[in-house]
Protein backbone atom coordinates (compact mmCIF):
# COMPACT_ATOMS: atom_id res chain seq x y z
CA UNK A 1 0.00 0.00 0.00
CA UNK A 2 2.95 2.47 0.34
CA UNK A 3 3.71 4.10 -3.24
CA UNK A 4 7.61 5.39 -3.77
CA UNK A 5 6.31 8.75 -3.53
CA UNK A 6 4.64 9.06 -0.31
CA UNK A 7 2.27 7.47 2.37
CA UNK A 8 0.57 4.32 2.44
CA UNK A 9 -2.99 4.00 1.12
CA UNK A 10 -3.96 4.21 4.84
CA UNK A 11 -3.40 7.86 4.70
CA UNK A 12 -4.38 8.46 1.04
CA UNK A 13 -7.68 6.66 1.06
CA UNK A 14 -9.53 9.08 -1.88
CA UNK A 15 -12.17 11.59 -0.45
CA UNK A 16 -15.17 10.13 -2.27
CA UNK A 17 -16.19 7.61 1.16
CA UNK A 18 -15.54 4.44 -0.96
CA UNK A 19 -12.99 3.91 0.90
CA UNK A 20 -13.63 5.57 3.87
CA UNK A 21 -11.91 8.62 3.23
CA UNK A 22 -11.56 12.40 5.34
CA UNK A 23 -14.65 13.49 3.53
CA UNK A 24 -16.81 13.19 6.36
CA UNK A 25 -15.92 15.02 9.26
CA UNK A 26 -17.00 12.41 12.38
CA UNK A 27 -15.50 9.17 10.27
CA UNK A 28 -11.92 8.56 10.34
CA UNK A 29 -10.50 5.64 8.04
CA UNK A 30 -14.09 4.71 7.57
CA UNK A 31 -14.90 3.37 10.85
CA UNK A 32 -17.84 4.14 12.67
CA UNK A 33 -17.77 4.97 16.36
CA UNK A 34 -21.02 2.70 16.64
CA UNK A 35 -19.02 0.30 15.75
CA UNK A 36 -20.17 -3.57 17.22
CA UNK A 37 -18.47 -4.99 20.27
CA UNK A 38 -19.81 -8.18 20.05
CA UNK A 39 -16.44 -10.14 21.02
CA UNK A 40 -15.42 -9.07 23.71
CA UNK A 41 -18.71 -7.20 25.85
CA UNK A 42 -22.45 -7.08 25.07
CA UNK A 43 -24.86 -4.00 26.61
CA UNK A 44 -25.67 -4.04 30.10
CA UNK A 45 -29.23 -5.42 29.62
CA UNK A 46 -26.98 -8.82 30.62
CA UNK A 47 -28.37 -10.64 27.82
CA UNK A 48 -24.92 -11.61 27.09
CA UNK A 49 -22.91 -9.38 29.78
CA UNK A 50 -22.51 -12.33 32.61
CA UNK A 51 -20.25 -14.19 30.25
CA UNK A 52 -18.05 -11.77 28.51
CA UNK A 53 -15.12 -13.39 29.95
CA UNK A 54 -15.45 -16.65 28.21
CA UNK A 55 -13.58 -16.03 25.18
CA UNK A 56 -10.72 -15.70 27.51
CA UNK A 57 -10.87 -19.29 28.20
CA UNK A 58 -11.13 -20.01 24.24
CA UNK A 59 -8.84 -18.29 22.59
CA UNK A 60 -6.83 -20.89 20.16
CA UNK A 61 -3.55 -22.16 21.30
CA UNK A 62 -1.49 -24.74 19.55
CA UNK A 63 -2.80 -28.36 19.08
CA UNK A 64 -6.70 -26.64 20.01
CA UNK A 65 -7.51 -25.68 16.21
CA UNK A 66 -10.78 -28.57 16.42
CA UNK A 67 -12.29 -27.53 19.94
CA UNK A 68 -15.88 -27.10 19.98
CA UNK A 69 -16.23 -23.52 21.53
CA UNK A 70 -19.93 -23.75 22.46
CA UNK A 71 -19.58 -26.36 24.74
CA UNK A 72 -16.15 -24.91 26.48
CA UNK A 73 -18.50 -21.70 27.20
CA UNK A 74 -21.17 -23.48 28.21
CA UNK A 75 -19.36 -25.58 30.49
CA UNK A 76 -17.29 -22.38 32.16
CA UNK A 77 -20.56 -20.39 32.10
CA UNK A 78 -22.03 -23.67 34.53
CA UNK A 79 -19.07 -23.76 36.72
CA UNK A 80 -18.55 -20.05 37.34
CA UNK A 81 -21.69 -17.94 36.99
CA UNK A 82 -22.92 -15.93 40.12
CA UNK A 83 -19.15 -16.92 41.70
CA UNK A 84 -16.70 -15.02 42.72
CA UNK A 85 -14.82 -15.84 39.35
CA UNK A 86 -17.16 -14.77 37.63
CA UNK A 87 -18.06 -11.46 39.59
CA UNK A 88 -14.46 -10.52 39.29
CA UNK A 89 -14.33 -11.05 35.27
CA UNK A 90 -18.05 -8.98 35.12
CA UNK A 91 -16.25 -5.53 36.99
CA UNK A 92 -13.29 -5.82 34.93
CA UNK A 93 -15.64 -6.39 31.80
CA UNK A 94 -17.85 -3.40 33.33
CA UNK A 95 -14.24 -1.22 33.91
CA UNK A 96 -13.87 -1.78 29.49
CA UNK A 97 -17.02 -0.91 28.91
CA UNK A 98 -17.09 2.16 30.29
CA UNK A 99 -13.57 3.01 29.03
CA UNK A 100 -14.75 2.20 25.62
CA UNK A 101 -18.03 4.54 26.11
CA UNK A 102 -15.38 7.58 26.47
CA UNK A 103 -13.50 6.24 23.50
CA UNK A 104 -16.48 7.05 21.20
CA UNK A 105 -17.66 9.77 23.37
CA UNK A 106 -14.15 11.34 22.42
CA UNK A 107 -14.21 10.08 18.58
CA UNK A 108 -17.45 11.25 18.13
CA UNK A 109 -16.83 14.88 19.71
CA UNK A 110 -13.52 15.56 17.02
CA UNK A 111 -13.79 18.25 14.74
CA UNK A 112 -13.44 18.85 11.52
CA UNK A 113 -10.02 20.97 11.91
CA UNK A 114 -8.96 18.37 14.52
CA UNK A 115 -9.37 15.55 11.99
CA UNK A 116 -7.48 17.19 9.58
CA UNK A 117 -4.71 17.26 11.66
CA UNK A 118 -5.00 13.71 13.02
CA UNK A 119 -4.73 12.47 9.24
CA UNK A 120 -1.80 14.66 8.38
CA UNK A 121 0.38 13.60 11.58
CA UNK A 122 -0.80 9.98 10.69
CA UNK A 123 0.69 10.38 6.99
CA UNK A 124 3.53 11.96 8.61
CA UNK A 125 4.14 9.33 11.09
CA UNK A 126 3.62 6.43 8.50
CA UNK A 127 6.31 7.91 5.87
CA UNK A 128 8.72 7.80 8.87
CA UNK A 129 8.09 4.08 10.00
CA UNK A 130 8.55 3.55 6.48
CA UNK A 131 12.06 4.99 5.99
CA UNK A 132 13.39 3.34 8.70
CA UNK A 133 11.74 -0.25 8.02
CA UNK A 134 14.95 -2.79 8.18
CA UNK A 135 15.10 -5.88 6.82
CA UNK A 136 18.78 -6.92 6.90
CA UNK A 137 18.38 -9.18 10.28
CA UNK A 138 16.76 -12.79 10.39
CA UNK A 139 15.45 -13.87 13.32
CA UNK A 140 14.02 -17.04 14.87
CA UNK A 141 11.78 -17.57 17.91
CA UNK A 142 12.14 -21.13 19.49
CA UNK A 143 9.11 -22.14 21.60
CA UNK A 144 9.45 -25.69 23.17
CA UNK A 145 5.74 -27.80 22.35
CA UNK A 146 4.10 -27.68 25.95
CA UNK A 147 7.39 -27.84 27.86
CA UNK A 148 6.26 -28.76 31.27
CA UNK A 149 3.91 -31.53 30.14
CA UNK A 150 6.91 -32.80 27.80
CA UNK A 151 9.40 -32.77 30.68
CA UNK A 152 6.84 -35.17 32.61
CA UNK A 153 6.05 -37.56 30.09
CA UNK A 154 9.77 -38.44 29.17
CA UNK A 155 10.73 -38.71 32.73
CA UNK A 156 6.88 -41.08 32.63
CA UNK A 157 6.26 -42.49 29.42
CA UNK A 158 3.11 -43.72 30.08
CA UNK A 159 1.92 -40.36 30.53
CA UNK A 160 2.36 -40.12 27.02
CA UNK A 161 -1.25 -40.88 25.65
CA UNK A 162 -3.51 -39.94 27.98
CA UNK A 163 -4.84 -36.16 29.02
CA UNK A 164 -2.68 -34.47 31.49
CA UNK A 165 -2.38 -31.49 33.00
CA UNK A 166 0.78 -29.70 35.29
CA UNK A 167 -1.36 -28.00 38.20
CA UNK A 168 -3.96 -29.07 40.14
CA UNK A 169 -7.70 -27.65 40.69
CA UNK A 170 -6.94 -24.29 41.32
CA UNK A 171 -4.85 -23.32 38.47
CA UNK A 172 -3.27 -25.52 34.87
CA UNK A 173 0.34 -24.42 33.82
CA UNK A 174 0.09 -26.15 30.41
CA UNK A 175 -1.60 -29.66 28.95
CA UNK A 176 0.07 -31.99 26.85
CA UNK A 177 -1.88 -32.14 23.10
CA UNK A 178 -4.03 -34.83 24.15
CA UNK A 179 -6.07 -32.61 27.00
CA UNK A 180 -6.05 -29.84 24.44
CA UNK A 181 -8.14 -31.42 22.09
CA UNK A 182 -10.93 -31.76 25.15
CA UNK A 183 -10.57 -27.93 25.40
CA UNK A 184 -8.04 -27.81 28.33
CA UNK A 185 -5.28 -25.00 28.20
CA UNK A 186 -2.91 -23.25 30.59
CA UNK A 187 -4.35 -20.46 32.47
CA UNK A 188 -7.38 -22.52 32.93
CA UNK A 189 -9.00 -23.71 36.67
CA UNK A 190 -8.69 -27.15 37.31
CA UNK A 191 -12.12 -27.54 38.31
CA UNK A 192 -12.88 -26.72 34.88
CA UNK A 193 -10.58 -28.54 32.74
CA UNK A 194 -12.04 -31.53 34.39
CA UNK A 195 -15.75 -30.81 33.56
CA UNK A 196 -14.66 -30.64 30.26
CA UNK A 197 -12.10 -33.69 30.38
CA UNK A 198 -13.08 -36.54 32.44
CA UNK A 199 -9.90 -38.42 32.41
CA UNK A 200 -7.49 -35.54 32.50
CA UNK A 201 -4.64 -36.78 34.66
CA UNK A 202 -2.81 -34.43 36.96
CA UNK A 203 0.81 -33.85 37.63
CA UNK A 204 2.43 -31.36 40.09
CA UNK A 205 4.98 -28.79 39.45
CA UNK A 206 8.22 -29.90 39.45
CA UNK A 207 10.36 -26.20 38.55
CA UNK A 208 14.04 -28.07 39.29
CA UNK A 209 13.19 -30.64 36.52
CA UNK A 210 12.39 -27.57 33.88
CA UNK A 211 15.29 -26.29 35.00
CA UNK A 212 17.26 -28.70 34.53
CA UNK A 213 16.14 -29.38 30.79
CA UNK A 214 15.99 -25.73 30.36
CA UNK A 215 19.90 -25.65 30.70
CA UNK A 216 20.31 -28.30 28.21
CA UNK A 217 18.10 -26.07 25.96
CA UNK A 218 20.37 -23.18 26.20
CA UNK A 219 23.48 -24.92 25.00
CA UNK A 220 22.09 -25.63 22.15
CA UNK A 221 21.16 -21.88 21.74
CA UNK A 222 24.22 -20.73 22.09
CA UNK A 223 25.71 -22.39 19.22
CA UNK A 224 23.76 -20.12 16.94
CA UNK A 225 23.32 -16.71 18.88
CA UNK A 226 25.86 -16.33 21.67
CA UNK A 227 23.80 -13.48 23.05
CA UNK A 228 20.05 -15.06 22.81
CA UNK A 229 17.60 -13.78 25.24
CA UNK A 230 14.78 -15.83 27.03
CA UNK A 231 10.94 -14.57 27.03
CA UNK A 232 10.51 -17.68 29.56
CA UNK A 233 12.35 -21.30 30.56
CA UNK A 234 11.12 -22.65 26.91
CA UNK A 235 11.19 -19.88 24.65
CA UNK A 236 14.44 -18.03 23.35
CA UNK A 237 15.01 -15.28 20.86
CA UNK A 238 17.65 -15.48 18.49
CA UNK A 239 19.71 -13.14 15.90
CA UNK A 240 20.91 -15.90 13.35
CA UNK A 241 21.72 -13.36 10.61
CA UNK A 242 25.75 -13.86 11.99
CA UNK A 243 25.50 -17.63 11.57
CA UNK A 244 23.45 -17.49 8.66
CA UNK A 245 26.68 -15.81 6.70
CA UNK A 246 29.12 -17.96 8.22
CA UNK A 247 27.53 -21.39 7.33
CA UNK A 248 26.06 -19.97 4.36
CA UNK A 249 22.22 -21.33 5.50
CA UNK A 250 19.35 -19.68 4.68
CA UNK A 251 16.43 -19.23 8.04
CA UNK A 252 14.56 -22.31 7.27
CA UNK A 253 17.53 -24.83 6.82
CA UNK A 254 18.78 -22.94 10.54
CA UNK A 255 15.65 -23.21 11.82
CA UNK A 256 15.63 -26.93 10.77
CA UNK A 257 18.94 -27.70 12.14
CA UNK A 258 18.05 -25.97 15.19
CA UNK A 259 15.10 -27.83 16.09
CA UNK A 260 16.96 -31.30 15.35
CA UNK A 261 19.98 -30.30 17.85
CA UNK A 262 17.14 -29.55 20.26
CA UNK A 263 15.24 -32.95 19.72
CA UNK A 264 18.71 -34.57 19.91
CA UNK A 265 19.85 -33.42 22.82
CA UNK A 266 16.88 -33.42 25.11
CA UNK A 267 14.53 -35.62 23.59
CA UNK A 268 12.10 -32.41 23.35
CA UNK A 269 10.49 -31.16 20.27
CA UNK A 270 10.24 -27.21 19.81
CA UNK A 271 8.68 -25.27 16.98
CA UNK A 272 10.14 -22.38 15.23
CA UNK A 273 9.33 -18.90 13.36
CA UNK A 274 12.11 -17.07 10.86
CA UNK A 275 11.53 -13.68 10.10
CA UNK A 276 13.14 -10.00 9.76
CA UNK A 277 11.50 -8.86 13.65
CA UNK A 278 11.33 -10.49 17.03
CA UNK A 279 7.76 -9.96 17.13
CA UNK A 280 6.50 -11.63 13.80
CA UNK A 281 9.16 -14.51 14.77
CA UNK A 282 7.54 -15.06 17.64
CA UNK A 283 4.18 -14.98 15.98
CA UNK A 284 5.27 -17.40 13.21
CA UNK A 285 6.18 -20.00 15.84
CA UNK A 286 3.06 -20.83 16.69
CA UNK A 287 2.22 -21.05 12.79
CA UNK A 288 2.67 -24.87 12.64
CA UNK A 289 2.84 -26.30 16.12
CA UNK A 290 3.55 -28.76 17.29
CA UNK A 291 6.83 -29.53 16.17
CA UNK A 292 6.96 -27.17 13.31
CA UNK A 293 8.12 -24.33 11.28
CA UNK A 294 7.53 -21.12 9.58
CA UNK A 295 9.48 -18.57 7.38
CA UNK A 296 8.67 -15.06 6.44
CA UNK A 297 10.71 -13.94 3.68
CA UNK A 298 12.54 -10.67 4.37
CA UNK A 299 10.22 -8.32 1.92
CA UNK A 300 8.09 -5.42 2.59
CA UNK A 301 5.17 -7.09 0.75
CA UNK A 302 5.42 -11.03 2.32
CA UNK A 303 5.18 -8.88 5.99
CA UNK A 304 1.74 -6.40 4.94
CA UNK A 305 0.06 -10.04 3.05
CA UNK A 306 1.22 -11.66 6.39
CA UNK A 307 -0.66 -9.48 8.73
CA UNK A 308 -3.38 -8.90 6.04
CA UNK A 309 -5.38 -11.48 7.96
CA UNK A 310 -3.96 -12.27 11.06
CA UNK A 311 -6.09 -11.55 14.35
CA UNK A 312 -5.06 -8.95 16.18
CA UNK A 313 -4.93 -11.27 19.68
CA UNK A 314 -2.24 -13.18 18.27
CA UNK A 315 0.32 -10.51 18.73
CA UNK A 316 1.93 -10.59 21.90
CA UNK A 317 1.03 -7.39 23.80
CA UNK A 318 -2.65 -7.62 22.59
CA UNK A 319 -4.56 -8.88 25.55
CA UNK A 320 -8.26 -9.44 25.87
CA UNK A 321 -9.23 -5.71 27.32
CA UNK A 322 -7.32 -4.00 24.26
CA UNK A 323 -8.69 -6.75 21.77
CA UNK A 324 -12.00 -5.64 23.12
CA UNK A 325 -11.38 -1.84 22.77
CA UNK A 326 -10.61 -2.19 19.05
CA UNK A 327 -13.13 -4.40 18.35
CA UNK A 328 -15.10 -1.51 19.33
CA UNK A 329 -14.08 0.03 16.25
CA UNK A 330 -14.81 -2.92 13.69
CA UNK A 331 -11.00 -3.55 14.20
CA UNK A 332 -10.32 -7.56 14.14
CA UNK A 333 -7.17 -8.55 11.94
CA UNK A 334 -3.93 -6.74 11.51
CA UNK A 335 -5.30 -5.74 7.98
CA UNK A 336 -8.05 -3.69 9.58
CA UNK A 337 -5.44 -2.16 12.12
CA UNK A 338 -3.31 -0.93 8.94
CA UNK A 339 -6.74 0.52 7.62
CA UNK A 340 -7.84 2.58 10.87
CA UNK A 341 -4.85 4.27 12.02
CA UNK A 342 -6.51 7.50 11.88
CA UNK A 343 -9.14 6.18 14.52
CA UNK A 344 -5.69 4.70 16.37
CA UNK A 345 -4.64 8.06 16.84
CA UNK A 346 -7.76 9.74 17.53
CA UNK A 347 -8.52 8.03 21.02
CA UNK A 348 -5.87 5.97 22.16
CA UNK A 349 -2.74 6.88 24.09
CA UNK A 350 0.78 8.23 22.76
CA UNK A 351 2.37 4.43 23.84
CA UNK A 352 -0.62 2.42 22.69
CA UNK A 353 -0.57 4.44 19.52
CA UNK A 354 3.02 3.98 18.78
CA UNK A 355 3.02 0.19 19.79
CA UNK A 356 -0.38 -0.27 17.30
CA UNK A 357 1.29 1.45 14.64
CA UNK A 358 4.52 -0.83 14.88
CA UNK A 359 2.06 -3.95 14.88
CA UNK A 360 -0.29 -2.29 11.64
CA UNK A 361 2.94 -1.77 9.63
CA UNK A 362 5.16 -4.68 10.93
CA UNK A 363 8.07 -2.70 11.83
CA UNK A 364 9.86 -2.67 14.98
CA UNK A 365 11.80 -5.13 17.29
CA UNK A 366 14.59 -5.65 14.22
CA UNK A 367 17.39 -5.07 16.46
CA UNK A 368 18.22 -7.03 19.72
CA UNK A 369 16.97 -4.54 22.66
CA UNK A 370 19.99 -2.94 24.65
CA UNK A 371 18.05 -3.98 27.65
CA UNK A 372 17.36 -7.77 26.46
CA UNK A 373 19.26 -9.12 29.32
CA UNK A 374 16.56 -10.54 32.14
CA UNK A 375 14.85 -7.65 33.76
CA UNK A 376 13.17 -9.51 36.52
CA UNK A 377 12.86 -13.03 38.20
CA UNK A 378 10.18 -14.60 40.12
CA UNK A 379 7.99 -17.23 40.97
CA UNK A 380 4.05 -17.60 41.77
CA UNK A 381 1.92 -20.46 43.41
CA UNK A 382 -1.72 -21.28 43.06
CA UNK A 383 -3.01 -23.17 45.97
CA UNK A 384 -6.59 -23.54 47.74
CA UNK A 385 -8.22 -20.29 49.42
CA UNK A 386 -6.54 -20.02 52.71
CA UNK A 387 -5.98 -17.00 55.80
CA UNK A 388 -3.47 -19.36 57.60
CA UNK A 389 -0.35 -16.84 57.81
CA UNK A 390 1.51 -19.50 58.43
CA UNK A 391 0.95 -21.47 55.47
CA UNK A 392 1.04 -18.31 52.83
CA UNK A 393 4.09 -17.20 54.70
CA UNK A 394 5.94 -20.60 54.37
CA UNK A 395 4.97 -20.59 50.70
CA UNK A 396 6.63 -17.39 50.31
CA UNK A 397 9.44 -18.35 52.15
CA UNK A 398 9.78 -21.31 49.15
CA UNK A 399 9.12 -19.52 47.13
CA UNK A 400 12.28 -16.76 47.62
CA UNK A 401 14.60 -19.88 47.79
CA UNK A 402 13.37 -20.51 44.22
CA UNK A 403 14.34 -16.76 43.56
CA UNK A 404 17.47 -16.41 45.20
CA UNK A 405 18.51 -19.55 43.79
CA UNK A 406 17.63 -18.60 40.16
CA UNK A 407 19.55 -15.19 41.24
CA UNK A 408 22.79 -16.86 42.44
CA UNK A 409 23.09 -19.02 39.14
CA UNK A 410 22.95 -16.17 37.37
CA UNK A 411 25.31 -13.78 39.43
CA UNK A 412 22.33 -11.48 40.13
CA UNK A 413 21.58 -9.29 42.69
CA UNK A 414 18.43 -7.44 43.26
CA UNK A 415 17.19 -4.37 44.74
CA UNK A 416 13.39 -4.27 44.45
CA UNK A 417 11.46 -7.15 45.64
CA UNK A 418 7.78 -7.51 44.80
CA UNK A 419 4.54 -9.43 46.33
CA UNK A 420 2.28 -11.01 44.09
CA UNK A 421 -1.41 -12.00 45.76
CA UNK A 422 -4.54 -13.41 44.58
CA UNK A 423 -7.32 -12.79 47.08
CA UNK A 424 -10.15 -16.00 46.93
CA UNK A 425 -12.51 -12.82 44.87
CA UNK A 426 -9.44 -13.16 41.93
CA UNK A 427 -8.69 -9.42 43.25
CA UNK A 428 -4.82 -9.01 42.54
CA UNK A 429 -2.87 -7.18 44.08
CA UNK A 430 1.22 -6.09 43.60
CA UNK A 431 3.02 -4.71 46.02
CA UNK A 432 6.87 -3.55 45.97
CA UNK A 433 9.67 -2.71 48.43
CA UNK A 434 13.23 -1.26 47.85
CA UNK A 435 15.92 -3.59 49.36
CA UNK A 436 19.89 -3.43 49.50
CA UNK A 437 21.17 -5.23 46.89
CA UNK A 438 21.15 -8.95 47.71
CA UNK A 439 20.53 -12.85 46.52
CA UNK A 440 19.92 -13.89 49.70
CA UNK A 441 16.65 -15.97 50.33
CA UNK A 442 16.54 -14.73 53.69
CA UNK A 443 16.23 -11.13 52.33
CA UNK A 444 14.25 -11.45 49.65
CA UNK A 445 11.41 -13.69 52.37
CA UNK A 446 11.54 -11.13 54.57
CA UNK A 447 10.60 -8.65 52.50
CA UNK A 448 7.83 -10.30 50.95
CA UNK A 449 6.42 -11.00 54.16
CA UNK A 450 6.72 -7.53 55.20
CA UNK A 451 4.77 -6.06 52.40
CA UNK A 452 2.37 -9.08 52.98
CA UNK A 453 1.73 -8.16 56.76
CA UNK A 454 0.87 -4.85 55.55
CA UNK A 455 -2.03 -5.57 53.56
CA UNK A 456 -3.87 -7.65 56.85
CA UNK A 457 -6.21 -7.98 57.01
CA UNK A 458 -5.91 -9.60 53.54
CA UNK A 459 -8.14 -12.64 53.87
CA UNK A 460 -8.13 -15.87 51.83
CA UNK A 461 -5.77 -15.57 49.37
CA UNK A 462 -5.70 -17.99 46.59
CA UNK A 463 -2.07 -17.41 44.84
CA UNK A 464 1.39 -15.76 46.12
CA UNK A 465 4.25 -14.34 43.97
CA UNK A 466 7.53 -13.19 44.68
CA UNK A 467 9.85 -11.64 42.16
CA UNK A 468 13.18 -9.92 42.27
CA UNK A 469 14.14 -7.17 39.57
CA UNK A 470 15.86 -3.74 39.42
CA UNK A 471 19.22 -5.67 39.58
CA UNK A 472 22.41 -4.14 40.93
CA UNK A 473 23.49 -1.34 38.25
CA UNK A 474 19.84 -0.24 37.14
CA UNK A 475 18.43 2.94 38.27
CA UNK A 476 16.27 2.90 41.32
CA UNK A 477 13.89 5.07 43.70
CA UNK A 478 10.57 5.25 41.49
CA UNK A 479 8.73 8.13 43.63
CA UNK A 480 6.16 5.65 44.38
CA UNK A 481 8.04 3.33 46.19
CA UNK A 482 9.39 2.74 49.79
CA UNK A 483 13.09 2.21 50.44
CA UNK A 484 14.13 -0.05 53.15
CA UNK A 485 16.11 2.70 54.63
CA UNK A 486 13.16 5.08 54.51
CA UNK A 487 11.22 2.58 56.46
CA UNK A 488 14.03 1.95 59.12
CA UNK A 489 16.47 4.95 59.15
CA UNK A 490 19.19 2.64 60.55
CA UNK A 491 19.31 0.09 58.04
CA UNK A 492 22.25 -0.76 55.57
CA UNK A 493 24.18 -3.32 53.55
CA UNK A 494 25.52 -4.56 56.68
CA UNK A 495 22.54 -5.47 58.09
CA UNK A 496 20.54 -6.84 54.58
CA UNK A 497 20.63 -9.89 56.46
CA UNK A 498 18.70 -9.21 59.93
CA UNK A 499 14.73 -9.16 59.92
CA UNK A 500 12.36 -6.11 58.70
CA UNK A 501 10.87 -3.95 62.04
CA UNK A 502 7.43 -4.77 60.38
CA UNK A 503 5.99 -2.18 63.40
CA UNK A 504 8.02 0.90 62.24
CA UNK A 505 5.90 1.95 59.79
CA UNK A 506 1.73 1.35 58.19
CA UNK A 507 0.54 0.76 55.07
CA UNK A 508 -1.68 2.91 53.35
CA UNK A 509 -4.77 1.13 51.70
CA UNK A 510 -6.47 3.85 50.36
CA UNK A 511 -7.43 3.04 46.76
CA UNK A 512 -4.64 4.26 44.47
CA UNK A 513 -1.59 4.64 47.12
CA UNK A 514 -0.40 1.66 47.96
CA UNK A 515 2.71 3.20 50.13
CA UNK A 516 4.09 2.30 53.12
CA UNK A 517 4.66 5.38 55.38
CA UNK A 518 7.00 6.23 58.64
CA UNK A 519 4.33 6.16 61.77
CA UNK A 520 5.39 10.07 62.60
CA UNK A 521 3.83 11.00 59.30
CA UNK A 522 0.64 8.93 59.39
CA UNK A 523 -1.66 11.47 60.78
CA UNK A 524 -0.95 14.29 57.92
CA UNK A 525 -0.77 11.36 55.75
CA UNK A 526 -4.45 10.23 56.56
CA UNK A 527 -5.51 13.96 56.33
CA UNK A 528 -3.77 14.42 53.00
CA UNK A 529 -6.09 11.76 51.63
CA UNK A 530 -9.02 12.95 53.14
CA UNK A 531 -8.93 16.62 51.90
CA UNK A 532 -8.74 14.75 48.18
CA UNK A 533 -11.97 12.99 48.89
CA UNK A 534 -13.49 16.34 49.95
CA UNK A 535 -12.24 18.14 46.73
CA UNK A 536 -13.66 15.29 44.39
CA UNK A 537 -16.88 15.06 46.33
CA UNK A 538 -19.77 16.74 44.16
CA UNK A 539 -22.15 17.30 46.79
CA UNK A 540 -19.31 19.48 48.73
CA UNK A 541 -19.45 22.67 46.75
CA UNK A 542 -23.08 22.88 47.67
CA UNK A 543 -22.61 22.53 51.54
CA UNK A 544 -23.54 26.32 53.10
CA UNK A 545 -21.73 26.71 55.99
CA UNK A 546 -23.81 28.14 59.31
CA UNK A 547 -25.06 31.84 58.67
CA UNK A 548 -22.26 33.96 60.36
CA UNK A 549 -19.63 32.00 60.36
CA UNK A 550 -15.88 32.85 59.14
CA UNK A 551 -15.91 33.08 55.27
CA UNK A 552 -19.52 32.45 54.72
CA UNK A 553 -21.08 34.22 51.74
CA UNK A 554 -23.60 37.09 53.14
CA UNK A 555 -24.49 38.77 49.59
CA UNK A 556 -22.87 39.02 46.51
CA UNK A 557 -19.58 41.41 47.76
CA UNK A 558 -18.95 38.60 50.10
CA UNK A 559 -14.90 37.59 50.80
CA UNK A 560 -13.67 34.24 52.14
CA UNK A 561 -11.54 35.54 54.96
CA UNK A 562 -8.09 35.29 53.11
CA UNK A 563 -6.40 34.05 56.28
CA UNK A 564 -7.92 30.68 56.02
CA UNK A 565 -6.65 27.57 54.92
CA UNK A 566 -8.54 24.93 53.19
CA UNK A 567 -7.49 21.33 54.59
CA UNK A 568 -6.79 20.57 50.53
CA UNK A 569 -4.40 23.95 49.95
CA UNK A 570 -2.40 22.48 52.81
CA UNK A 571 -1.32 19.35 51.31
CA UNK A 572 -2.01 19.71 47.38
CA UNK A 573 1.65 21.73 46.99
CA UNK A 574 3.49 19.21 49.24
CA UNK A 575 1.81 15.78 49.05
CA UNK A 576 2.76 14.11 52.59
Amino acid sequence: GMSPEGPCEDAQMSRDGSQGGVGAPRQLGGMSPEGPYEDAQRSRDGSQGDTAFIPGFINHKAGMAGVDQERVKAVVKELTRGGQHHREESRKDANTEESIAKMKEMYASLSATRIREIEGSVRCRIGEMEAQRDLSRTWIHVDMDAFFAACHTLERPELASVPMAVGGMSMISTANYVARKAGVRSAMPGFVAVKLCPALVFVRQDFELYQKYAAMLREVWRVYDKEFDCGSLDEAYLDVTEFMSRTGMDGGEVAAKLRSDVETKTRLTCSAGVAPTRRLAKICSDWNKPNGQFVLERSREAVISFLSDLPVRKVGGIGKVLEGKLAAFQIRTCGQLRQSLNVIAAVFTPATIDFLFSVALGTGTEQRPPDAQRKGLGHERTFAPTSDPRFIEAKLHGLAEDVAKELQKENLKAQTVTLKIKKSNFEVMQRQLTVPSSNAAKVIAEAAILLLRKERPYGALRLVGVKASNFEGADLHKASQQTVDNMMPTADAKRSEQAFDVGSTYFCSEEGCGRNIPLNLKQSHDDYHLAMRLSRDPSWEKRKAPRGSVGTRIGKKARRDPSQKTILSMFVKNKT
